[in-house]
Parts: C-alpha cells; structure tokens; sequence
C-alpha cells in the first residue's frame, strides 16, 4: 500500500522548495532528502520487526516511553499530515495537475474553451468543487473496503507507471535550443517571455546563483518530504508476513529508486530547460511578479507547452493520477492509527468498528474524510502556503517523539528490547561500538527533524522561513500537544469510573497480533 509519487512529487517541489528556499540547488535538495529518508528505514525496518503491530510508531511510542506522548504524537501525526495529507493531494489534483493539463492542451490546440477552463480549474470555487469531489471519491473506494481498493490501485497504478515513462519521454524530446521559442509562443497572451524571467532571475542575487545554504534548509522539509508513502507500509505490519525481511526490503528499495528516478528527472530537467529558469519562474510566479499567469508554471506544465497535445496530456494525467494514488493510501493505510488508539481507548471503540458488509473501517474513514475536507476548504480560501505554514511545525515535531522512542529503547525498556530487538536476524539487533543500531537510527531521526524545526523556525538568509506565520504555526502546535494529553487525561478517567480499568495498563503489553 506504500505509494511514493515520483513525478507528482518531483512537480510539486520543484515549485515549492526554490519559492521558500530561493536559490535551492534542486538536485542536491533531492540526493540530501535520501538521508533522513534512510535514517527512517532503519529505524523503522527495525521497529516494525521488533513490534509488528498496526498502528506503528503509535504503538512502539506507547510501549517504549509512555502512552501520553504516544497519544501526542498521534494527534500532531494526524492534524499535521493524515488529515492535512490528503487535503493537499485534493489541491495537488487540480491546482498541480488538471489545470496544466487544460490549459497546456489549449494553448497547444489553440483552443480558448480549454485556455478558460485550465485558468478556472485552478481557483475556486470550480477546483474547490472538484476537490470536493476528488475527496468524496477517494472516501467511496475506503467505505467499500480493501477488495474495492485493491482492484482500483491496480488499474490505476499501471496508468501511472506508464505514463511515468511517458513524462521521461516528454521531457528528453523537449529541444534545449529551441525551448524558449516554444516557451515564449505559448504566453504571447500573457505577455511573459523566456528572456524576460531569466532577466528577472539574474538581477536577482537570490536567485541568479545557487545558495548552499538554502539547498541544506530545504533539504529536510521539501527533499525529504517528497519521498512521502514510502514509510506508510509500517502501519500495517500487523497484516504483513515475514516482516524482518519484507519490510526492510521494501522501504530500502522505495527509497533507492526514488532517489535515482528524482536525481535523473531534475539534471534533465535543468539541462533542458534551465536550472535558474525552472527556479526563478516558480519563485516569481508565487510571489505574483508573474500575476499574468493563470496557472502555476510548473515542470509537467513547462514540458507540454513544447510537445505536442496528446504527449502533453498524458504527463499532465500521470501528476493528477499520482497524486490520486496517494490521497487514497492516505486514507487506507492511516486508518490504522484511529485503530490503534481505539484499541488502546483514547479514542471511542466505535471509531474501530468494521463493516459487516465490506469490512472497511467506515467511522474512521468517515472521520478522516471530514478532516480532510476542514483542510482542504482552508487550503484554497486560506491560500496553500498559508496551510502549509500554519500546519507544518506539527509534524516534524511529532516524529521527533518515535525517535526519541528508538534512541531510548535499550535503556528504559531493557527486558522488551531484549525480548524483541536481540532477537532479530542480523543487522537488525546489531550493534556498533556498543550502540545498537536502533538507537543510532533513532538519534538521527530526532537531530534530522530537530533540524527541520530550526529552517522553519530561524531566518533564511534574507527573510524568515515561516515568518508572521511563525506565532500561529507555534500556537496550533502547543494546542495540539495540549489536546492530545487532555484527550488521554479524559478518556484515562472516563475509563477508570465507567470500567474500572486504567487504559495506561494498556502500555505494559504489546497488542494482540
């Protein structure tokens, strides 16, 4: 079920990352992504063997260090990036993809219809309806169960690996030489031409060169982030066999692939179309100095504009397509979180009822469903950076919490960790220099996220990463860490006075397989 959408991500960052990190070299952002990315399959390959339970780094948080921080960590998890998750991916769809692949198809067809429908696409409230929609789609195919998914996943995601070739294809025919003419026919009507954004971009300091700070800065928020989905297979270990060695296997190769297929797509991408170019559009665009355009000007975008209207549109349908693929495993595999805490009774035990009919988690679909849609309404009135920064101190900080776990593991669960740990094959329980692996992986898990909290946190070269969004992206986080320990407080007292029963016992033991 683990899902990472090379090329969708690959568009997406390469939008975001040189707006908030201007001057970002976007390979090395990518190649530096691999680290943490690595840090986690080796600390999650481990405690995914050692406790092979649903719920992941919920559950190995609750039964390492305590079940209030694990409780915190789930509500961060699940405001900062479950539910928040797939409402970007319903933005994504249409601002990322439909739109591109409207209005590319009309400029290349010379087509108007299509021209104002990929400019309407992209504002509300048509994309927010479509997003609507996107997101009551993806909720249908989590309601009918995990047969329905299964068969739909499939279909869909050999469109996409196909088409995936498809937008290598695109973007190797596009012809360095004769780019910018392409470029410059296509946005005659919007009076913005090649020579005009490469001017702006090299009087521009911050953009003219690229900054080897701010390609490490970006690194752990924007190049790690787009390896998002590969980590996802850790909530379901509770239904995964012979995991010592299939989950390893699968989260070292999710990255490794990943990693090549993202290196591969930015140097033929900034060979072809031009490093400070493909940059400087995305920071001028989203700063409005390009307020002309109807559309962000991203990579899928850029290629279709120089190919011809049916290659265009199929790179445009594999960015939407992929960003539907993860929405959906958003909504599979998170799930399992609501489980986990249901079983535990911080949350209501009606949250982890099946369905008789196609034994499908409806209330926690249905609850994740609701959240998304708050999200996504906030994202397209509120604006997507704004939702980004307001939300995104959350989820760094909540997986700061698991490695703390994985650091202490040896030493405030010694007979658990070797009952569990000591017992795995190879690598998995080895040690270096007397550390065990597991704590070295959990270290560089928190100083890695430790790290991301300080570029959001502290001045980016001449500005502020967050900035006036620092006070409320700070403010969210203290309520959700308040929330989450008022929610076990309760539900703790609750339990004691209706059943008798004290639900922090419940971290004593490892769930039921």
């Amino acid at each position: 079920m683990a899902i990472i959408n090379i090329t969708g991500g690959f568009v997406l960052t390469m939008i975001a990352a040189p707006f908030f990190f201007p001057g970002a070299n976007m390979i090395e952002v990518f190649a530096l992504g691999a680290v943490p990315s690595m840090a986690f399959v080796v600390t999650y390959s481990i405690l995914s063997a050692a406790i092979p339970r649903a719920g992941g780094d919920y559950v190995w948080t609750g039964r390492i260090l305590s079940q209030r921080l694990a409780s915190v960590m789930a509500i961060l998890i699940l405001f900062g990036a479950i539910f928040a998750g797939p409402a970007f991916n319903a933005w994504y769809f249409v601002a990322f993809g439909l739109a591109q692949l409207f209005f590319s198809l009309g400029v290349v067809t010379s087509n108007p219809g299509l021209v104002s429908l990929g400019a309407a696409v992209s504002q509300p409230p048509l994309g927010f309806i479509i997003s609507l929609l996107f997101i009551l789609a993806i909720v249908i195919i989590g309601l009918l169960g995990i047969e329905a998914y299964r068969r739909i996943n499939k279909y869909a995601f050999a469109i996409f690996v196909v088409t995936m070739l498809v937008f290598l294809f695109g973007l190797l025919s596009v012809n360095t030489h004769t780019f910018p003419g392409s470029f410059d026919a296509s946005m005659a009507n919007y009076n913005v031409t090649y020579a005009q954004v490469q001017g702006a971009v090299n009087t521009n300091p911050q953009l003219a060169t690229f900054s080897v700070w701010n390609t490490l800065l970006a690194a752990i928020p924007f190049g790690f982030l787009t390896y998002s989905g590969f980590n996802f297979n850790t909530y379901l270990v509770g239904e995964t066999k012979q995991v010592s060695k299939t989950i390893p296997k699968a989260l070292f190769f999710a990255v490794m692939i990943t990693l090549v297929s993202l290196v591969v797509l930015t140097t033929i991408t900034y060979t072809t179309l031009g490093g400070a170019f493909v940059g400087g559009i995305s920071y001028l665009f989203n700063t409005g100095a390009l307020s002309s355009l109807p559309v962000q000007p991203t990579v899928n975008l850029l290629i279709s504009l120089a190919t011809p209207a049916w290659l265009g549109f199929l790179i445009n349908l594999n960015v939407s397509l992929g960003f539907f693929l993860v929405a959906l495993s958003y909504f599979m595999t998170f799930s399992r979180i609501l489980f986990a805490m249901a079983f535990d009774r911080i949350l209501p035990e009606k949250v982890a009822s099946v369905s008789d009919k196609y034994h499908s988690p409806h209330f926690a679909v249905l609850i994740i469903g609701v959240f998304t849609t708050i999200f996504a309404t906030m994202i397209w009135f509120a604006g997507w950076a704004a939702a980004y920064l307001n939300t995104s101190l959350a989820e760094p900080i909540a997986y700061i919490i698991p490695g703390f776990a994985a650091l202490l593991f040896p030493i405030v669960k010694k007979d658990l960790y070797k009952s569990t740990v000591k017992s795995l094959p190879g690598w998995l329980s080895a040690e270096i220099a007397g550390v065990p692996v597991v704590s070295l992986g959990g270290l560089a898990v928190v100083l890695i996220w430790g790290f991301a909290v300080y570029s959001l946190l502290f001045p980016v070269t001449a500005y502020q990463y967050l900035g006036a969004s620092a006070p409320l992206a700070i403010g969210l986080t203290i309520v959700l860490v308040v929330f989450g320990l008022v929610l076990f407080e309760v539900s703790r007292l609750y339990h004691k006075k209706k059943d008798a029963i004290d639900i922090i016992l419940a971290s004593k033991e490892i769930p039921p397989e």
